[in-house]
C-alpha cells in the first residue's frame, strides 16, 4: 500500500550563484521520488516567493490544513523551507505535533538537511554509542605493520 504524502515547492535561490531551483524542476524531482518509493501524492502546495517565516507562508498554511497523522510532507530539498535551523524547527515541530514527517527527494549533505532528516528520530545517549563502539573497535583487531616505509619527498631521484 502506498504511503500518503503532500508535496511542497517554493523557488529556492542558491546563495553564492543566485541561481533559482524552479518549482517545475522541484515538482519533477518530487514526482520521480514518489514513483520510485511507492508514495501517493494527494496534494501539491507551493509558494511563489521565498518567505523567511515558514509557518506564515500561504502554501504551508494550506498544506498543514490537509495533513493527517502518518502523512509525509515531500520537498525536493529542505532548502525550499529554509536554510536556517531556528526558522525550520517550528515547522518540523508542527509536523511532529500533527503526527507527520518531512522527507526530501534529494539527499543533500549540508548541516540543515541532515539535521532535518534526523529530526524526531529516537536518539541513543552518547554513553550507549560509546559502549557499542569499544567492542566493535576491539573486534576489528587492526595490527601494527612489521616495518614502516618513509618516502623521501625532499630528494627526488630520476
Amino acid at each position: 500500500m502506498a504511503r500518503r504524502a503532500v508535496a511542497y515547492t517554493s523557488d529556492v535561490i542558491l546563495g553564492r550563484t543566485g541561481e533559482v531551483v524552479a518549482r517545475a524542476a522541484q515538482r519533477e524531482a518530487i514526482s520521480r521520488h514518489a514513483a520510485e518509493n511507492d508514495i501517493e501524492i494527494v496534494g501539491w502546495f507551493e509558494d511563489e516567493a521565498y518567505q523567511a517565516d515558514v509557518l506564515g507562508r500561504e502554501g504551508i498554511r494550506r498544506l498543514l490544513e490537509c495533513l493527517r497523522p502518518g502523512d509525509t510532507v515531500l520537498v525536493e530539498r529542505v532548502w525550499s523551507l529554509s536554510r536556517r535551523w531556528p526558522v525550520l524547527e517550528p515547522f518540523l515541530l508542527e509536523l511532529q505535533r500533527r503526527g507527520a514527517r518531512l522527507e526530501s527527494a534529494r539527499l543533500l549533505w549540508d548541516c540543515i538537511s541532515q539535521r532535518a532528516r534526523h529530526f524526531g528520530t529516537e536518539r541513543k545517549p552518547a554513553q550507549a554509542w560509546a559502549e557499542e563502539a569499544v567492542p566493535a573497535a576491539a573486534a576489528s583487531a587492526i595490527g601494527k605493520p612489521d616495518h614502516l616505509f618513509f618516502a623521501d619527498l625532499m630528494h627526488r631521484h630520476a
